[in-house]
């Protein structure tokens, strides 16, 4: 028999930032299926299956942070390490920068980075 684990209360933030999660997951997905069915470009068409797949991945790591597993956590983290440097890449080397996109990555960064969630997600313990 394997012992029981701890209930873990999942914090306010984890909370908003899987709904932020299911939303632009939802918006990926949509966007991406649309790009898909207008055909064009094999380019268009990528972009539409990169779209598609960024909004499954979206979803899965939202699903996860309910959940609170430790991946989605680190999921959560990396995924907004690279948005941001993506963004802040674009912002001083070309001219189409996505400032909501870089607002919502530092929110989803600075929300899970307290304490009391990575100690809620498994990721640190509390302090004695």
């Amino acid at each position: 028999m394997r012992a029981a684990e701890p209930v873990r209360r999942r914090p306010a933030p984890v909370t908003y930032v899987a709904l932020l999660a299911v939303a632009a997951g939802g918006y990926h997905l949509v966007t991406g299926i649309l790009r898909v069915a207008e055909g064009g470009s094999s380019s268009q068409i990528t972009e539409g299956v990169s779209g598609i797949a960024l909004g499954v991945a979206a979803a899965v790591i939202a699903a996860g942070a309910l959940r609170m597993r430790e991946w989605a956590w680190v999921a959560f983290m990396t995924w907004g390490v690279v948005g941001l440097t993506n963004e802040l890449l674009r912002h001083f080397f070309y001219e189409n920068v996505n400032y909501r996109a870089m607002a919502l990555e530092t929110l989803a960064v600075l929300a899970l980075t307290p304490l009391e969630v990575q100690v809620s997600f498994g990721i640190r313990r509390e302090r004695t």
